[in-house]
């Protein structure tokens, strides 16, 4: 089905969410927006959406990130899908001196206890980001079904002070829908901050599902829809000092809807793991890279994983696939082979011939390939 998408801008309390300038919140990455910050080196364990449709996704990936400031907004664009089962993304921002490298327990209550299911719950633990990253600003929003129209998202923010406290609340909430004729309308979110946030789940490439290493943009080919974000910088200079915003850094990743399982799909990316799990025992110091993606920063060359044919015991074989993927489905994979090549399933070596998929050791996938087989012909 080709799709028309439309962009519905909406008023609240002066503010024009769609706003007038180098960018619009729409979902897309439009070129305002310059080169990627951060590509996603990491596959995802939280559902690959391949249905292109803009408004429901059956999984949660971010491809990538670009950060920008356009008319007094800290802008934020997040190539990739937001499933609509209401999992969650969040989205911390460092903007200013102070903030939190662990999360407290004793921020605003937003969104259900967004920050007190993350942060410490008085034994000391709490999520951690890496050495010098101390948010200042949290946002966080989940979608789902509206009624069968398409979907709804709801979107919550904080301030994250230096010793806690601060100011939070709802942000508002927005719509994606497809009428019948495939039309779609994005109608960004509104609310009484001034937040505004556009989703549109068309992406239909990017990584693959997985815990593995992959790239958020095989080829170079960013992908170019997903969650747009526009805040406020006054939302950031809460105490009106005239910020300059010079050095704003940005740690994303998509969460469980109760705001309780961390995924691998964290930006910048974890480099091939599989979900992370309980926010609290979360360190992101204890993983190489950055966890945070900078604004102004040039994204880290994307290296896709190796490819090559995945043979089965049924004579089946597929092209280009890794061997995460030929493992999990039992295959047995040859790094840079074509299935024009042939398949080779082997009987084993002599020094243990029942070890038919040569994996050094005789296990259950050496007897599901000889059951596969049993019965067919020697060559």
């Amino acid at each position: 089905m080709r799709f028309l998408i439309t962009t519905t801008a909406a008023i609240a309390l002066g503010t024009l969410t769609a706003h007038a300038g180098i960018l619009t919140v729409d979902g897309s990455l439009d070129s305002g927006y310059g080169d990627l910050a951060a590509i996603q080196n990491n596959s995802t364990g939280f559902g690959d959406d391949q249905g292109g449709h803009p408004a429901y996704a059956e999984g949660s990936e971010l491809n990538g990130a670009a950060i920008t400031i356009d008319q007094g907004n800290l802008m934020i664009h997040l190539g990739g899908n937001l499933q609509s089962n209401f999992n969650k993304l969040e989205i911390f921002i460092d903007a200013r001196d102070g903030g939190q490298n662990k999360i407290l327990g004793i921020n605003p209550d937003v969104g259900f206890g967004a920050l007190q299911r993350m942060g410490d719950d008085g034994s000391g633990n709490g999520l951690t980001f890496d050495a010098g990253f101390e948010a200042d600003y949290f946002v966080s929003i989940g979608c789902g079904d509206d009624n069968g129209n398409g979907i709804i998202y709801y979107v919550d923010c904080a301030e994250l002070r230096t010793n806690g406290d601060g100011v939070g609340g709802f942000a508002g909430s927005g719509t994606t829908h497809v009428d019948i004729d495939g039309n779609v309308t994005i109608t960004p979110s509104t609310g009484d901050q001034g937040i505004s946030v556009a989703i549109n789940n068309s992406n239909a490439g990017g990584v693959i599902g997985g815990d593995g290493v992959d790239c958020g943009a095989p080829n170079d080919v960013a992908v170019e829809t997903g969650i747009e974000i526009q805040i406020p910088l006054f939302l950031l200079d809460w105490d009106f000092e005239g910020l300059p915003f010079d050095n704003v850094r940005v740690c994303a990743f998509i969460n469980g809807g109760g705001h309780d399982f961390v995924s691998n799909q964290v930006l910048g990316g974890l480099g091939g793991s599989a979900n992370l799990g309980e926010p609290r025992g979360v360190d992101f110091g204890t993983i190489d890279g950055n966890q945070f993606v900078e604004m102004g920063a040039d994204a880290a060359p994307c290296v896709p994983p190796a490819t090559g044919n995945c043979c089965f015991a049924n004579g089946e074989c597929w092209d280009g696939v890794t061997y995460e993927n030929c493992d999990t489905n039992r295959g047995l994979w040859t790094e840079n082979a074509l299935c024009a090549d042939g398949c080779d399933l082997g009987g084993g070596s002599d020094d243990c011939p029942t070890d038919v998929d040569n994996s050094g050791a005789t296990d259950v996938d050496d007897l599901l390939i000889l059951i596969g087989n049993f019965g067919n012909p020697c060559p």
